[in-house]
Formats: C-alpha cells, sequence, structure tokens
C-alpha cells in the first residue's frame, strides 16, 4: 500500500463532506436524538422505579456509535462510486483495492470520533453523564473492538455490492440495525429471550456493553479475559470477510460490474 494514494483518497472523502450539508447533518443529527429520546425515557423509568438507567443507556448509545458509523459510512462512501459511476476510473488507476478499504475505513473512524466526542459533550451538558467514570483501559478497548466490528459489518455489506451490484443497497442501512437487539446495547443478556442468547453470546459486541452495563449498574471490576475473546472473535471475522471481499473484487471485475454499477 502506497500512504500517498490512501492521503489522496481522504481528501476526496473530505471534500465530499465538507461541501455536503447531510453529511454533517448525519454526524449530529440522529445522535442527538438518540440522545434526547432515550435521556428523558430513562429519567421517567427512575421516577417509576427508583432504579437509574440513565448511565446505561447513555454509555450503550455514545460506544455503539462507532459500530455504527463504521459500518454505515464504509457502504456508503462506496455506493456513492457506484451512483457516480466512479469505480472504474478508481481501480483503471494505480490504485489498489487495499488502498480503498484503508482509506474508508479511517474516514469512517474520524467521523465516528467526531459524533463521539459530540455525544460525551451533550449527555454531560445535558444529563450531567460522564463516561470517564469507565477506566480509561476499558474506553479505548471497547472503541477499538466497536470500531472493528463496524469494519467488519461495513465491508461484509461491500463485497456484497461487489457481487450483486447496488440493487442491495438497503443493506448498508440495515444489517447494523439487525446486530444491535443481539449485541445487549441496553439490556442485560440474561433478559433476552433463550433462542436468542447464542446469537447474542458469540457477538463480540455483547461482551463490551455487558462490562460497561456490569460495571455501572453493580460495580463489578471490568473483565478483560471476555474483551479479549470479543476482540479475538473479531479479528476472525475481520479476517473471513477481508478474503470475502477480495474475491467479490475479482468477482466485480470478471462481471464488469465496476463499469456497469447494477
Amino acid at each position: 500500500m502506497k500512504w500517498h494514494r490512501i492521503k489522496a483518497l481522504l481528501l476526496k472523502y473530505f471534500y465530499i463532506s465538507i461541501n455536503s450539508v447531510d453529511r454533517w447533518f448525519d454526524i449530529f443529527y440522529w445522535p442527538i436524538i438518540d440522545i434526547f429520546v432515550w435521556g428523558f425515557a430513562s429519567f421517567y423509568i427512575k421516577e417509576l422505579s427508583n432504579f437509574n438507567l440513565l448511565s446505561v443507556l447513555m454509555g450503550g448509545i455514545i460506544l455503539w456509535v462507532f459500530v455504527w458509523k463504521s459500518s454505515q459510512d464504509i457502504a456508503t462512501f462506496v455506493l456513492e462510486d457506484f451512483w457516480a459511476r466512479n469505480l472504474y476510473n478508481l481501480f483503471s488507476s494505480p490504485m489498489r483495492i487495499s488502498e480503498h478499504v484503508a482509506s474508508i475505513i479511517i474516514f469512517a473512524f474520524l467521523r465516528g470520533l467526531i459524533s463521539f466526542s459530540f455525544l460525551i459533550l451533550l449527555a454531560y451538558l445535558l444529563y450531567s453523564f460522564n463516561i470517564f467514570t469507565l477506566p480509561i483501559l476499558f474506553i479505548a478497548v471497547a472503541i477499538f473492538i466497536l470500531s472493528l466490528i463496524g469494519w467488519v459489518i461495513g465491508l461484509f455489506i461491500v463485497s456484497l455490492i461487489l457481487r450483486f451490484g447496488q440493487r442491495i443497497q438497503i443493506l448498508a442501512w440495515s444489517i447494523v440495525w439487525i446486530v444491535q437487539p443481539f449485541s445487549c446495547v441496553f439490556y442485560p443478556l440474561s433478559s433476552i429471550p433463550a433462542w436468542a442468547k447464542p446469537i447474542a453470546s458469540i457477538l463480540p459486541t455483547t461482551y463490551v456493553f455487558e462490562n460497561m452495563r456490569a460495571f455501572f449498574l453493580e460495580g463489578r471490576a471490568i473483565n478483560y479475559g471476555e474483551l479479549l475473546y470479543a476482540f479475538m472473535i473479531t479479528l476472525l471475522l475481520l479476517v473471513i470477510v477481508a478474503i470475502f471481499l477480495t474475491r467479490s473484487y475479482a468477482k466485480a471485475k470478471q462481471s464488469g460490474i465496476l463499469a456497469k454499477g447494477d
């Protein structure tokens, strides 16, 4: 991989974003809605049961942004090149698929960091919630694991787009929300139906949010052994998706879908 080519793509995505109102709207609008809705709901639940869910809900919303933004941004940037019929031009250049992937991963992560920072500030100003009551090491590990799983989802969607074209573009906005209910973001693993527990137990995201919730509600120490398991599973999924992406790219070149777009 060549850094100057990755840098060129990063500049491309930057200029697309900086001149697009909907790009900035996407970074701030939906996170703000989540903060208001779940924040108000947690105050209502506290009044009914004297059980403070604010820390659990705010922590879940703030950390989930890395899965959401990473996966959706990766898929969306590739789709935009499909819509503009630009993938053919892009890969007619010396640009490699690894450099293209690296650039969108970096840019998606930076956008996620912006949303994360904004949510931290908003949650503190509105609800006096400070996510840094969590151990700094846990926050860093959680961001890393959740970003990785977001990349896995995003690259999986890209692989499907390269194989089947933009007719399956709805997956760019829907797959991450299929994963969320099984990730136990806002409720414990013990509370979900028996048929869903094996699925949730496999997902790396579950262990991040289970540890966050245990720390806030029970004062329990972070189980870094579980987080290591989550990291290893995520790494395995990333390798599998990378292989699938490489094969999908080769298939796309053979079928001509890079030029046709569908």
